[in-house]
């Protein structure tokens, strides 16, 4: 089962990047193998209950006034900042965070995109901003990644240094677009989200389905 792409809404568990060898709270890279899979940090620590919270979305497209980021635009922290006033909602600790970029409209609008056509994404500059709000997972409608990618040596920087740095859980490729509409619709920007992984011993993440409730 390969779900850690570019299309498969999924969660990523912590075991699924490095810094130094080290997975967060300083587990060795060397438990994590293609022969025994994730022998510590796997998906199943979050899929034994799953998640049930409090889920925010900021709408960055729609602040502005685009109908989606072009390739390689970032999610600043400003950015962040000024959804919340506009929206009049506030991300709190333990929330489930939704960027929407507006990434899947384009795909809606341009036909499949592959990896040259680029990507936006939140900026690792966001980092210390998801810290201080305490937040315990991102999902955005992107693979949370900037492409192309600003940091050349430094592959996938938003999940390089968000997992193992500050134990993230992040959520990639989630269809925004729905509830986005219904957030309008309602003019309301927060909702109960419940997150049901896959029960997949050793697992580095797992493809999921998130279900929103107003």
């Amino acid at each position: 089962m390969e779900y850690h792409s570019f299309s498969i809404t999924h969660i990523d568990s912590l075991c699924h990047f490095f810094w130094d060898g080290r997975m967060y709270n300083g587990f060795p890279a060397n438990l994590v193998s293609t022969l025994e899979g994730a022998k510590a940090e796997s998906v199943d620590v979050m899929a034994a209950e799953g998640v049930t919270t409090r889920g925010v979305l900021l709408d960055i497209a729609r602040l502005r006034g685009v109908p989606w980021l072009d390739a390689g635009e970032p999610v600043l922290p400003e950015d962040l900042e000024e959804a919340e006033r506009s929206q009049g909602v506030k991300v709190e600790s333990g929330d489930l965070l939704f960027i929407r970029t507006g990434h899947l409209a384009r795909h809606h609008e341009a036909g499949p995109l592959d990896l040259e056509s680029g990507s936006p994404g939140p900026h690792v500059a966001c980092v210390p901003w998801l810290r201080s709000r305490g937040v315990a997972v991102l999902g955005s409608d992107t693979g949370n990644d900037i492409i192309p990618n600003p940091y050349g040596d430094l592959p996938n920087p938003f999940h390089s240094i968000s997992i193992p740095h500050l134990g993230l859980w992040l959520l990639d490729n989630a269809n925004l677009e729905e509830l986005a509409r219904v957030c309008v619709r309602s003019k309301r920007w927060e909702f109960q989200i419940i997150i049901a992984p896959l029960r997949l011993r050793y697992g580095t993440g797992s493809p999921v389905n998130p279900i929103a409730v107003f």
